[in-house]
């Protein structure tokens, strides 16, 4: 499966950074045999925010089909609100793209 990775974080305190994401989503997709095309890291950007250029530049390679699957840490890595969360899963539903939340233990299959 062609993956893309998504991880941010918002503060470089605390030790957060964004390796410590793409690792565990690295592994996941190794053991799967899953093919990583694309990662996508925003750093230093609250969850909030409305600009998000490397989520921005995923949407846009989501709506070109560059993957068949978005891979996330945890669902606050990704959703800037639970209404852009649920809007981003339905437009990815609709592209056929797969949506893992690691932590979270979600999966939303793709329809192909």
């Amino acid at each position: 499966m062609r993956t893309a990775l998504y991880a941010r974080v918002s503060t470089n305190d605390k030790g957060q950074t964004c390796e410590t994401q793409l690792h565990a989503l690295r592994e996941f997709c190794k053991v799967r045999g899953w093919t990583t095309v694309q990662t996508y890291a925003d750093t230093r950007v609250s969850g909030p925010k409305e600009r998000r250029p490397q989520l921005d530049q995923l949407i846009k390679d989501a709506k070109r089909r560059r993957f068949d699957c978005v891979l996330v840490y945890k669902l606050d890595r990704f959703g800037r609100s639970t209404r852009h969360l649920l809007n981003a899963l339905a437009e990815f539903d609709a592209l056929g793209v797969a949506f893992v939340s690691l932590s979270d233990s979600l999966t939303r299959r793709n329809r192909s």
